[in-house]
């Protein structure tokens, strides 16, 4: 089972009714909607839910507005209560994308400063992809698990890896994802990259009830479009999904 996060536009809808106009929005792609197989399937269960370090941001003008996503405004959802000026969505215009792209960029900016210090501190380290290519080219005297051993061993790895396993938020991704050739991308580019990220999730429904998702090409910047140019009435509501 995967989980994945879809954003979902709504017409506006009272926060007690959200939950009954998303199941709606969502039905044609419910992966048991047919006898057989929904071939346009992507879902076979979902809740309102934000990820835990990027829940809507409110625009201060408008904190306590009973419009607003919350705990409170959407009684049985079993919602979590969420930090000031945090919300699990709402209208479009209530909402504050500007200090979440802030937030987001930020958040890519401290774990680059994060990363380099550790760089600064231990010797440079090579990408997991290096050790792999020696395996590949010697199977028998250089096997795999002897290649991520080493990689492992880099004590610039080591560190990233043994702050991820402490709990460091910087570095938690990289329990499976290898630092050192994902901190190799250019910059700038993955800097804009986590720009585009965020606003949408994983996955969009529009207004008008069409699907698509991170699977195609150019849908960050389509998503971060259609959701900027949102109706301000829209509702803007994240759904945790599994398939």
């Amino acid at each position: 089972m995967s989980k994945f996060f879809a954003t979902v536009c709504l017409p506006p809808t009272p926060p007690h009714r959200v939950p009954g106009a998303i199941a709606v929005a969502l039905a044609p792609y419910d992966m048991n909607a047919t006898d057989d197989w929904n071939p346009v399937g992507e879902w076979d269960g979902w809740f309102i839910s934000v990820p835990g370090a990027s829940p809507y941001l409110v625009r201060p003008e408008h904190d306590g507005d009973p419009r607003l996503l919350t705990s409170a405004t959407v009684p049985g959802a079993g919602l979590a209560p969420l930090g000031p000026l945090e919300c699990y969505g709402g209208p479009r215009g209530l909402l504050d994308f500007d200090a979440m792209r802030q937030r987001t960029v930020q958040g890519y900016d401290d774990l680059r400063a994060a990363w380099e210090e550790l760089v600064a501190a231990h010797p440079p380290a090579r990408p997991l992809a290096e050790f792999v290519a020696r395996h590949e080219v010697d199977p028998e005297g250089f096997p795999l698990d002897r290649a991520e051993a080493e990689h492992l061993l880099q004590p610039l790895v080591q560190e990233a890896a043994r702050r991820a396993v402490a709990g460091d938020p910087h570095f938690g991704a990289f329990l499976t994802t290898d630092p050192v050739a994902w901190f190799a991308r250019d910059h700038a580019a993955a800097r804009e990259r986590a720009l585009r990220t965020a606003l949408a999730r994983y996955a969009l429904v529009t207004p008008d009830g069409r699907w698509r998702d991170d699977d195609g090409e150019g849908y960050r910047e389509w998503a971060d479009e259609q959701l900027e140019h949102l109706d301000p009435e829209t509702v803007v509501v994240d759904v945790l999904c599994h398939c």
